[in-house]
Parts: structure tokens; C-alpha cells; sequence
């Protein structure tokens, strides 16, 4: 080949990358990954990843897998009601996502009103009354203060701690605060939550309920997704039984 010859193949070669390269330089990337609980590794489903740069979008699978296109100047966004927003890079992204669960609780989702409040609110109201009219004005929980010679009142204190209404108004409050707590979990722990976290025949809702139900301190503690997983494992346990 002449040199003239070299140098036009080389003008050509030149040319063509000049043309290839923002086509290849703008070609997106498969991003594939994992989204996982940062407190406790669980796979996370139903996580939503948005790119903020070509608005395209997906959805987490049951095992916490997405593929989605991206660029190295893109910024991927994952979100979901349950846990804190993050956004992430491009030329940041690996393989396994991290993240941490949103400080809600559990009456943004589930918590109905039911007919013990109203019931606990008269209960409260009568005993209230009671107390008032048996000189009990403590609850039968008088405050040592009342002992004081300066200004106290030693008798109401010995009144409250010791007699037969004082501690009838102890226990009625104990009595009344039981019930609250046990209010609290049927609030949450309700048919509604059972048949949005699983599919379950109504005529064994009952007998799960009944079996499973929560602690008042579970109640105060967890969030949303906590709840969903507890149902979710408890049925799986039911259901495992009755085989």
C-alpha cells in the first residue's frame, strides 16, 4: 500500500471513532443487584429504584434482585414507604444496597379505632367518679409528699394508701390499664393487618390470632415491616403444624 494509501485508511479509522465514541460513550450499563435490610440482612422486595437522569425504572423482586440501565453520571434513587430514601451514583453503585428502616410506627398503617377505646374512656370516666365520691384523689397512690408536717397531708396519705377504697381504686386501675394494653394490640394486630400480609381463610383467622398474638411490648417497639415479617413467619409456622 502507497503512503498516501496508509494515510487515507488512517483519516478514515481516525473518522470513524470520532463518530463511533458519543454513540458507545452514551451507551448505558446493566446495573443487576441486591437491596438487603442494613440492621438485619434481610432481602428487601417491592423496593422502588428510579434513575433521576432517564427517569427509567423498577421494582425489587422477591429476593431483593433488580436490573436496571444507568449511566457512570447517573444517580439511581431506591425508596420505599418503609424505609429511608438513598440515592446512589453511578460510578458508586455495587453490587448489594443497603438500607436502614424509617423511624414510623405502627399507626400510620394499621392501627384501627375499635370499640374498646370507647369502652376504656367510660371506664375511666365511672372510676373517676367513684374515687371522687370515696374521697380518693390519688388513685390510691398517694405521693410521699403528703407525709410532709409543712404543708402536707398525712391522713389523705395514710387514706389512699391503706383503705378498703384505696385499694379497690389500685387495682381498678391496674384493671384499666390491662385492658388499654390489651386495646393497644388488637389495634394493631387486627384481621385487616393479618389479610394484607398473607392470604388466609377467614375461618382461620381466628385460631391464628389466637395463637400468635403479640406482646405489648412487641406492639410499642416494632414498626410496619416488622409486623409484616412476624405474621409472615408465624403463618408459614401455622401452617407447618396443620400438615
Amino acid at each position: 500500500m502507497s503512503d498516501s494509501g496508509k494515510f487515507l485508511l488512517l483519516l478514515f479509522i481516525i473518522c470513524l471513532s470520532s463518530y463511533l465514541s458519543p454513540i458507545y460513550g452514551q451507551k448505558g450499563n446493566e446495573y443487576r443487584g441486591t437491596v438487603l435490610s442494613a440492621d438485619t440482612t434481610l432481602l428487601l422486595r417491592g423496593i422502588n429504584l428510579l434513575n433521576l437522569n432517564s427517569k427509567k425504572h423498577t421494582v425489587t423482586d422477591v429476593y431483593g434482585d433488580f436490573v436496571l440501565d444507568y449511566r457512570l453520571d447517573d444517580t439511581i434513587e431506591f425508596r420505599h414507604d418503609h424505609w429511608q430514601t438513598k440515592l446512589v451514583f453511578g460510578d458508586k453503585l455495587t453490587d448489594s444496597i443497603f438500607l436502614k428502616k424509617r423511624p414510623i410506627v405502627l399507626d400510620e398503617i394499621v392501627i384501627t379505632r375499635n370499640r374498646h377505646n370507647k369502652e376504656i374512656d367510660d371506664l375511666k370516666e365511672i372510676e373517676k367518679e367513684k374515687n371522687k365520691k370515696a374521697g380518693i384523689y390519688y388513685g390510691g397512690k398517694p405521693s410521699i409528699a403528703l407525709l410532709n408536717p409543712f404543708g402536707g397531708k398525712p391522713i389523705t396519705f395514710f387514706y389512699e394508701l391503706f383503705s378498703k377504697n384505696g385499694k379497690r381504686a389500685r387495682a381498678m386501675e391496674k384493671n384499666i390499664q390491662h385492658a388499654i394494653k390489651e386495646s393497644k394490640i388488637d389495634s394493631v394486630f387486627n384481621r385487616n393487618a393479618v389479610k394484607m400480609s398473607i392470604t388466609i381463610k377467614d375461618e382461620d383467622i381466628t385460631t391464628f390470632m389466637e395463637n400468635y398474638r403479640l406482646t405489648f411490648e412487641q406492639v410499642q417497639s416494632w414498626n410496619t415491616y416488622d409486623l409484616y415479617l412476624y405474621i409472615k413467619k408465624s403463618y408459614e409456622s401455622f401452617t407447618a403444624k396443620r400438615e
